[in-house]
């Protein structure tokens, strides 16, 4: 008896296979100068900048690419908890880059590993974190952002 052979149907095209992929980031942008209470200035400046951040969760890793530009004299770049939305003016969560690192060249990539992984990924997946880069002539911050999740498909 002859054996059946089933050959599976080709098609020229198949259909595209569409996964999210979540991400999160910071757009930054003039920051309001909180020294100012309700009458907050916006500071003065061409600097932008996007911080992305990325969270590995079987690694239990987070790691921030920063990539500013028009900006000089930084003296720190911070992940600071947010005191309300849109309010960057909590404490330090971590110091992603400090004037003591030496010079900043425009962009940097840093990474928090172990035990500092909850501490810095929990305030950031609930929406309760943001990067503010301050300088010498804005030691309160010069551009800021909040850090969003955006969800997109690939």
């Amino acid at each position: 008896m002859p054996a059946l052979l089933i050959l599976p149907a080709l098609s020229a095209q198949s259909p595209a296979q569409h996964h999210a992929v979540v991400e999160w980031y910071a757009e930054l942008s003039p920051a309001r100068n909180p020294a100012r209470g309700a009458q907050a200035l916006t500071v003065q400046t061409r600097a932008t900048g996007k911080v992305t951040v990325d969270v590995d969760f079987p690694r239990k890793t987070v790691t921030f690419h920063v990539d500013v530009k028009d900006i000089s004299g930084i003296a720190k770049i911070e992940v600071r908890a947010d005191l309300s939305p849109g309010d960057l003016a909590g404490p330090t969560i971590f110091t992603i880059y400090d004037a003591h690192d030496g010079p900043f060249a425009g962009s940097l990539t840093r990474t928090v590993t172990g035990k500092a992984f909850e501490y810095v990924a929990t305030p950031i997946l609930n929406s309760r974190a943001g990067i503010v880069i301050t300088t010498d002539k804005n030691p309160d911050g010069e551009i800021t952002g909040q850090i969003v999740m955006h969800k997109r498909y690939g």
